[in-house]
């Protein structure tokens, strides 16, 4: 390969992942159904022809951006935090709450790729079934994994259901009003925002848990004497 072969190919290499970068974020603020070609080709001042020629289709592009923002994600803020598989739950909880927040607070790539989740739980599209296989599914595993350490043996799966629920909902809901905290937050570093919300939402949680798994050894004691 030539010298100008080289080139194209830096050049080609480049003008894609300007395309999956502008297409994150305009996917993240309009959403997959108001999204079109053109919108995502201004913004990354190319032409239309270049997300056929690059991706195949606005549908693929939309998986390939899925697929990129999702490692990118678990390669910044990884949902064990970096702990080792025996790390006590209540220490896995506050791991897999911090990595929720930043990916739904972060100004970059990665709250873009936050936001487009949200909306894909809110409003689904026909690339939700790669979503919950690649995506959605193995998250739902680690979270109510930790769930279940931290009620024991005793509980049931809809009580582990429920609490991983509660839990991961908690980040979505700050997540749906980034753009329209109170006051109070939008004055904090993003941070310290994260950082304050990461406390709270593990220390409301394990109450809850708590409050639960003594509901369920409570009702096991009740049956056991009758």
């Amino acid at each position: 390969m030539g010298y100008s072969g080289v080139v194209k190919r830096k050049d080609g290499i480049e003008r894609k992942a300007l395309l999956l970068k502008e297409a994150t974020r305009v996917f993240a603020q309009k959403g997959f159904r108001d999204t079109t070609i053109a919108d995502i080709c201004r913004a990354a001042h190319s032409n239309t022809a270049s997300v056929n020629y690059y991706f195949g289709s606005k549908e693929d592009l939309y998986a390939e951006v899925w697929k990129s923002a999702f490692h990118c994600a678990l390669k910044q803020f990884p949902l064990d935090g970096g702990l080792p598989a025996d790390a006590a739950a209540m220490d896995q909880l506050r791991a897999m709450i911090r990595a929720h927040l930043h990916r739904m607070l972060d100004d970059g790539t990665l709250g873009h790729a936050g936001q487009i989740l949200l909306m894909e739980l809110t409003n689904p599209t026909k690339s939700l079934e790669f979503i919950k296989n690649d995506v959605i599914a193995p998250l739902r595993q680690q979270v109510r994994s930790i769930i279940r350490r931290l009620l024991g043996d005793q509980a049931t799966e809809e009580q582990v259901a429920f609490c991983a629920m509660s839990v991961i909902h908690q980040c979505f809901g700050f997540g749906l009003k980034r753009d329209r905290l109170p006051h109070l937050f939008q004055s904090m570093k993003k941070a310290e925002l994260v950082e304050s919300l990461v406390d709270h939402i593990t220390l409301f949680s394990l109450a809850g848990i708590s409050a639960v798994k003594k509901t369920g050894c409570e009702r096991i004691t009740h049956c056991a004497k009758e």
